[in-house]
């Protein structure tokens, strides 16, 4: 219940008691925005509260007001990152702990550095700032060895394709500019009318009562434009390239139970089998099982790449002539003495060398088997960051699937193809990068994305949903069809519109058997990636070190 006020000083931030209500508004904002909640409009006032305290403090006598400015947005962060993440700790408590902290971190600081910018600039440099500066930090957070992007503002729209089909040419980081640049405008217009209501002269409430206007109208002018586009897109939007058929196959084995249990390995194998022959139609081209689903370690030696469970399923697709699968698993690499090997290589009790992958391999009829390491690896789990400073907290990483510490990675994408069907298997973690996926498709000619993940080791949280969501974007931002095949589920077949053509259930043993459609053309997206993400970092710093110089001059030139 709100505190009874006799004046606008709650409305205006003028107290703890508003600051403490604007803060928990914000951060709920933030957190039923995304999905599964999906309240996207929530979105496009949630830095509102926040911008009024750091006004409010800005404008203060307080020689703390800088302090006050990072303490209050840091928990309005907080309560966000808290509330959208905290499943991660059904897989590693070290692991949530830690991404919540590192993204709450990061966002206050590019908050604070907003203010500091304001402080030495103005509000107008400021508020450009503020846009460069949190784009920008959304980009570091793809791409330095902490990365942890689940919560770029862009995703947030996973579940509303229509809203956004213009991300086939900006990517997330348009949704995040887009969010960013309503919220400005329409902060302005509230303050402006707070403002407004506090004047007695008639001149004084007819300018401020302009400019509330100007910025209210200006933010829903802003708000409309891109949704009208998207919707005509979305409309207008016909499926692109040839079309076939696949299926993928959704296992359901407890990962902390019977996943990974050696007496039930030939148990798994039987059953993934099974499902896979009751999925096959005669027009079947490729099938997708999900991340490490073949149950025991493929060891490659060499060249020889093929063990029990090979053998088993190259014996299986002997009776389907045309068809390939498409499997995660455990590969261990081993490296000959005299080889180089990478810095995450392990060492046997018979001194051989070797490296742990999580891996996707591509089985055919009498065809060799082709594998794909993944590249983005999940921190605490698949990797330590930055070894060399921190590879002393090996000990806290996780066991999830009997691997641990680092993992090796592959530099270049892979792409699998079988009768006209260029494959991209992107790994579990894989399909939260924009940017990267893009390079499956730019680089590599992939015309169908085919996510494997197992999303088990969350249990039935907000986690599965939304990883299941972001896969949404990458079919806007590529045009291309996505298949999602998922241990635990879901499983799904996502369109080049985003939408979700069929799905599964959760934590059911199934499959599911679906056409897609082969396109090959690039978007623009497809063709430069993360662009507004590399201008708004360069944009951000160039900002604060222009209002850092001003600031240093006019100390000159006063002293």
């Amino acid at each position: 219940m709100l505190p009874k006020v006799n004046s606008l000083s709650f409305w205006l931030a003028s107290n703890r008691s508003a600051r403490l209500f604007y803060v928990v508004l914000s951060g709920l904002c933030f957190w039923l925005a995304f999905p599964p909640y999906d309240q996207v409009y929530l979105l496009f006032v949630a830095f509102v509260p926040l911008l009024l305290i750091e006004d409010d403090l800005f404008y203060s006598d307080s020689s703390t007001r800088s302090r006050k400015v990072w303490l209050w947005s840091s928990a309005a962060f907080l309560v966000f990152n808290t509330l959208a993440t905290w499943w991660v700790k059904n897989a590693a408590l070290v692991g949530a702990v830690a991404g919540i902290i590192a993204n709450t971190l990061l966002m206050t600081t590019a908050f604070y550095l907003f203010h500091t910018i304001k402080k030495r600039s103005g509000e107008r440099m400021a508020l450009m700032g503020l846009v460069s500066l949190w784009i920008g930090m959304e980009f570091l957070n793809l791409n330095w060895d902490l990365d942890f992007p689940w919560l770029i503002l862009g995703n947030a729209f996973a579940n509303t394709p229509w809203l956004v089909q213009w991300y086939s040419i900006t990517g997330v980081f348009g949704g995040s500019l887009w969010v960013l640049l309503v919220n400005i405008l329409l902060y302005q217009g509230i303050k402006y009318l707070l403002l407004r209501a506090k004047q007695s002269e008639a001149e004084e409430r007819k300018y401020y009562g302009w400019k509330s206007f100007r910025g209210l109208f200006r933010g829903i002018v802003l708000l409309l434009i891109p949704t009208l586009g998207s919707l005509y897109s979305y409309q207008s939007y016909q499926a692109q390239g040839a079309a076939a058929e696949v299926a993928v196959v959704q296992p359901n084995y407890d990962p902390y139970g019977t996943k990974f249990n050696p007496d039930l390995y030939q148990n798994q194998l039987d059953t993934l089998l099974f499902l896979t022959d009751r999925a096959i139609t005669p027009n079947t081209k490729l099938v997708f099982w999900p991340e490490t689903s073949v149950p025991d370690y493929i060891w490659l030696r060499g060249e020889q790449t093929r063990n029990w469970q090979v053998n088993q399923i190259q014996s299986f697709l002997s009776n389907y002539e045309g068809v390939g699968i498409v499997a995660g698993a455990s590969v261990l690499q081993i490296y000959p003495e005299n080889s180089i090997a990478p810095d995450e290589v392990r060492v046997l009790n018979n001194g051989e060398r070797y490296v742990s992958h999580n891996s996707a391999l591509f089985m055919q009829n009498f065809q060799p088997m082709e594998i794909y390491h993944k590249s983005k690896l999940v921190i605490g789990v698949e990797k330590m960051p930055y070894p060399k400073v921190m590879g002393f907290l090996n000990f806290l990483s996780q066991d999830l699937g009997g691997m641990t510490g680092s993992l090796g990675k592959q530099k270049e994408r892979a792409v699998f193809e079988l009768g006209g069907v260029k494959a991209a298997p992107v790994i579990c973690y894989e399909s939260i990068f924009g940017g990267f996926v893009t390079g499956y498709v730019r680089e590599k000619g992939a015309n169908l994305l085919a996510v494997v993940t197992n999303d088990g080791w969350w249990g039935d949280t907000d986690g599965y949903r939304q990883h299941m969501a972001f896969a949404r974007l990458r079919a806007i931002e590529n045009r291309r069809d996505v298949v999602r095949s998922a241990n635990t589920g879901i499983s799904c077949f996502i369109n080049q519109r985003g939408d979700v053509v069929s799905q599964t259930g959760w934590w059911v043993q199934t499959s599911l058997t679906g056409t897609v459609h082969l396109n090959e053309s690039l978007t623009f997206y497809s063709k430069y990636g993360d662009y507004l993400g590399r201008t708004a970092a360069f944009l951000g710093i160039l900002i604060y070190l222009v209002a850092f110089t001003k600031s240093r001059s006019a100390k000159r030139l006063k002293a």
